[in-house]
Order: C-alpha cells, then structure tokens, then sequence
C-alpha cells in the first residue's frame, strides 16, 4: 500500500487525506448541480453544503471516540486519522448540521434528495485514500484477492497488538480489501439513485432510501471489517444503531412506495 501519494518540495501529500478532500469536493460539485437542476435557491444550498461539511467532521471524530477499539486510540496521533475514521458519523453529523444551517437560514424544506447522489460518489472516492492508507481496512482472511499492509500501518499495529502476527513481522495478516468492497458498493448505490431521483412524489424519499441501502450494507459489511470489536451477542455496537438505521428507513421508504411517479410526470415533479 501506499500512504504516502506523493511529495512536493518535500512536503508528503497523504493518499488519505488527499482523496478525502477530493471526495468532499467532488460531492460538493454534485450536490451544487443536482441543487442548480432541481431550481433550489443556491446561495441557501451554499449555507446548507458548509453546515454540513462542519457537522460530518464533527460527526467523524466524536463517532470515531464512541466506536473505535479503544485499545487502538493510543495509535491516533493526528486529527486527520480522527477525521474520516467513520463515515457513519461523518453522515450523522452531515444530517445535524444540515437541519441546524436550515433552522438559522430559515429554509424549510429537505435538501436530502441532492445529498442522496453526492454523497455515494464522494464516498468511493475517498475510499480510494483508505484503501491506500490502511484506515477502515477488513478482517483476516485467506481469500485469494486479499491484501497485505507494511509495518506501522493500522492493520500491521491491530495485528500485532492482538497476536495475529509477530512483532517482528514485516507485513500484516492478509485482510478483506474492505475499502475497495465499499467502493463497488457506493458507485452501484450512486448510478441506482441517479437513476431514481426524479420517480418520487415525496420531497426527501431519496435521502431515506439512500440512508437504508448504505445502512443496510454497512451492517453486512462489518462482519468482514477489521478495525472494531465484536461484543459478546456477536455484534458490533455499531451494526446495532445500523440494524435500527435500516428498519426504520427500510419502512419509511416501503410506507411511501405508492409514491412513485410514472416515467412522463417526472420533470413536472422534480422541482417541487
């Protein structure tokens, strides 16, 4: 791996926060477009687009406290490995800072529907810049596609502090390429609700159809996550608030299926 992406003038450009900062701008590109199609008044989604980047990374970094090994805190030495250590706060600190930048603005309506396509492609990319760097990486495993981190990385110092490897050990233990996993997840979920943002009558059904699929595949996809703990009813605390994430926008979405629109009505609704 590779987390280091490159140098200039002899300052280390990190993989991860280099595709971190790309992902929030490129979402932030696509929600200003889906914004500017949708006819929303820009200058208010600015306000809304800011309150949110301020609230997901307040969101990442509190998350990242609450969900975190804590045996593995003593190896965060930066506010950047704080920063992106959970998208899952990164998205609940998004929603609380979205709905408090509405309140302040005066802006009542959801915003949700142009966030729904930004965030899937802003999140593959950024996890690019995991992969690279080693943060969010899978659990051990023999499978033939797997990979393997260097000395000093998250996965090589978990490993080595639960007895998978030697300390002497130049790599760590073959993990799931969890990263990459997420990746093929997130631009599927981007083209399916590309597709879909115009077919509801209902302002804000897209956000919660985003919020169940994404919830649902994080519950899934911690079995094969290597960078937090399982408790003793065999579960993580977060695949808990993520099975109540699912059920309840799983059914929010289900109570609002009659709510579809056919092909021909699309563009008179998408501005309302």
């Amino acid at each position: 791996m590779n987390p280091i992406l490159f140098e200039i003038g002899g300052f280390a450009v990190e993989s991860y926060l280099f595709f971190y900062l790309l992902g929030c701008l490129v979402g932030g590109v696509v929600f200003y477009r889906e914004s500017q199609r949708l006819g929303w008044p820009l200058e208010t989604m600015l306000f809304v687009m800011f309150g949110c980047m301020v609230g997901a990374m307040i969101g990442s970094v509190i998350f990242s406290v609450l969900f975190l090994d804590f045996d593995t805190l003593p190896q965060i030495d930066r506010f950047s490995d704080l920063l992106g250590r959970t998208v899952i706060g990164g998205i609940a600190g998004g929603f609380i800072g979205v709905e408090v930048t509405k309140k302040i603005v005066g802006y009542p309506h959801s915003t949700g529907d142009a966030f729904a396509v930004a965030i899937p492609i802003g999140h593959a990319i950024g996890r690019v810049g995991c992969f690279l760097g080693g943060c969010c990486f899978g659990s051990a495993t023999s499978v033939p596609w797997a990979v393997e981190y260097p000395e000093g990385s998250y996965p090589y110092l978990a490993h080595v502090h639960y007895g998978l490897i030697e300390s002497s050990a130049e790599v760590s233990h073959a993990v799931h390429p969890a990263q990459l996993y997420e990746l093929g997840f997130d631009l599927v979920l981007f083209m399916l609700l590309w597709r879909l943002r115009d077919r509801f009558k209902i302002r804000g059904t897209i956000f919660k159809l985003y919020l169940f699929s994404y919830a649902s595949y994080r519950f899934i996809a911690e079995f094969f996550r290597g960078d937090s703990p399982f408790m003793d009813v065999g579960l993580k605390p977060v695949q808990i608030l993520l099975l109540v994430v699912a059920l309840y926008y799983g059914w929010r979405v289900y109570t609002q299926r009659e709510m579809v629109l056919p092909v021909s009505d699309r563009d008179v609704a998408r501005h309302s």
